[in-house]
């Protein structure tokens, strides 16, 4: 990472031979323990409940963003680039997928909430009780780092972004940076924890990504990596190759292998983390549903704020690299991102996603 900026408050496409999605991991733990080893196979389809034919999920999510005031930093860095009515960062070296406009910023913070849930109220996996210092890569609205400086108020915490839209008001103990994680990093030997969460399809390379956090960690600091499978499949049967959702992540193997930024991230963290010369790296699988389907009332809660993660993220995040890199028409993609809203709203289809929670430790220094 280089030259940080410190933020002050202030026609129809062909589509190509669509391959089943791989098996699931095998099954045998509670999904919602802290440090499972692999998914959880207790989801029970309930089809009792009431409201399974794909009726509009209520949402009493009312997300606050408070706009930050920008106008010390760059002008080069407040000039977002500006496509089909929608803006992105317009800094660093890598063209991300994520628009930064408010619509996203929403959406982003509803999902920190999801990911919370996901972890029983913890904001992170790693077993590091109280972290002194903090950086949280990709912070997005800052929400995450905002939340793990209020919880240790004695850690100095840092976010990094590309796009300057966090907060004006934060803790005292925390600072927002525009930062570029695919550059090169200036810390060394530094930080006790090293957070990101949903980078899928920004990193080009994950080993030398992992190589830069390993340098930037303190000796006995921790790397915690959450990321979501982009292969969602169904409790009822194998979903059937036109299925929205068999389509959807073959387009975006197509788009990884076409830019050499893969999204198909989750599975291999674990192991890009131990070339990187990371140990104890633990790989926790949560099973979670797409829907208020299963029986048990806390994944049904889970699954509903899944189901409303996926249906406000999934034009944000397919329609910029489909068109600048499959040369899709707008239509095209807002039939694509249609159809795959509807299979998320209608929770008789009995969806569900793996998660995953990988964390890995820099060794201790020999005495």
């Amino acid at each position: 990472m280089t030259a940080p900026q410190e933020v002050e408050p202030t026609a129809t496409t062909n589509l190509p031979p669509i391959p089943q999605p791989p098996a699931a991991p095998s099954i045998s733990v509670n999904p919602l323990a802290s440090h499972s080893h692999t998914a959880s196979n207790d989801l029970q389809y309930d089809g009792t409940e009431q409201g399974q034919d794909g009726d509009e999920v209520d949402s009493a999510y009312a997300g606050s963003i408070i706009q930050s005031e920008t106008s010390t930093l760059d002008s080069s860095i407040l000039k977002y680039r500006e496509e089909n009515g929608r803006t992105y960062h317009a800094y660093g070296s890598t063209e991300h997928w994520g628009p930064n406009d408010e619509q996203a910023q929403d959406q982003q913070d509803l999902s920190h909430h999801f990911w919370t849930l996901v972890l029983g109220g913890n904001l992170y996996s790693a077993p590091i009780k109280a972290p002194q210092d903090v950086l949280d890569v990709g912070t997005g609205t800052g929400i995450w780092a905002i939340d793990v400086a209020d919880m240790i108020p004695e850690a100095v915490v840092k976010g990094i972004d590309l796009s300057p839209i966090q907060p004006a008001w934060i803790p005292p103990n925390l600072k927002f940076e525009i930062d570029d994680y695919n550059k090169d990093w200036v810390d060394t030997n530094r930080y006790d924890l090293i957070h990101s969460r949903e980078i899928l399809g920004t990193v080009p390379d994950w080993v030398a990504f992992y190589k830069k956090a390993f340098n930037a960690l303190r000796p006995g600091g921790w790397m915690d990596s959450t990321e979501p499978t982009i292969y969602l499949q169904s409790i009822h049967t194998p979903l059937e190759k036109d299925h929205p959702f068999v389509m959807w992540p073959t387009l975006f193997n197509e788009i990884g292998q076409k830019t050499g930024i893969t999204f198909d991230v989750a599975p291999n963290m674990k192991k890009w983390m131990e070339q990187a010369g990371f140990v104890n790296v633990e790989e926790n699988i949560l099973r979670v549903a797409v829907g208020k389907w299963p029986k048990d009332r806390k994944q049904k809660e889970l699954g509903v704020w899944n189901q409303l993660r996926l249906d406000t993220g999934l034009r944000d995040f397919t329609e910029r690299r489909m068109r600048n890199v499959l040369n899709w028409e707008n239509d095209e993609i807002l039939v694509l991102v249609a159809k795959c809203r509807s299979a998320v709203s209608n929770s008789k289809e009995g969806l569900y996603l793996d998660l995953y929670h990988v964390y890995g430790q820099k060794p201790q220094e020999k005495a």
